[in-house]
């Protein structure tokens, strides 16, 4: 029984100087601290659930998710322009025309030869012109510049919807 009693003795003394410890300038200033802390938590997490700024959060995912799409066909269409050939050609053309204007420029050769250069240099560029033309129809309809279309509408219309 004494036992109990103290125990009794020893918890109720804890329990006084706890009490005491909670009245204390620096733990009131910890709790009042922590209750601020507390209800900016609330008001942010009310402000999140507001009609407009759940519309501006969704606004800015899609504006990431077309931005994300518009960054796939983009990566898409450069690959496209690489594999066709085309860049490649581009620049064997400019490389034949720079060469035969540099072949002119020296003079003096035989005037036939350079004329046929010439000649030469501008099939290829009109070849080159005729394949752009079909690339670009084709691209037209379900290509790179159908994809650049739909990439650019895209973004567009994120942007308006974030406006």
């Amino acid at each position: 029984m004494t036992e109990k009693l103290k125990d009794i003795k020893e918890t109720a003394s804890d329990a006084v100087e706890i009490i005491r410890e909670l009245g204390s300038p620096d733990v009131q200033e910890s709790l009042e601290k922590i209750r601020e802390v507390a209800k900016t938590g609330r008001e942010i997490i009310e402000s999140l659930k507001d009609p407009a700024m759940v519309t501006n959060i969704e606004n800015m995912r899609k504006m990431v998710e077309s931005i994300d799409s518009t960054s796939a066909r983009l990566e898409k269409i450069t690959m496209e322009m690489k594999n066709s050939g085309i860049l490649d050609e581009a620049r064997e053309t400019i490389k034949s025309a720079k060469n035969t204007i540099i072949s002119v420029g020296a003079g003096g050769g035989n005037m036939g030869e350079t004329v046929d250069v010439i000649k030469e240099m501008l099939r290829s560029i009109s070849g080159l012109v005729d394949e752009l033309k079909l690339t670009v129809a084709s691209s037209k309809k379900d290509g790179v510049i159908h994809n650049a279309e739909e990439a650019i509408r895209e973004t567009r219309t994120a942007l308006t919807e974030l406006k």
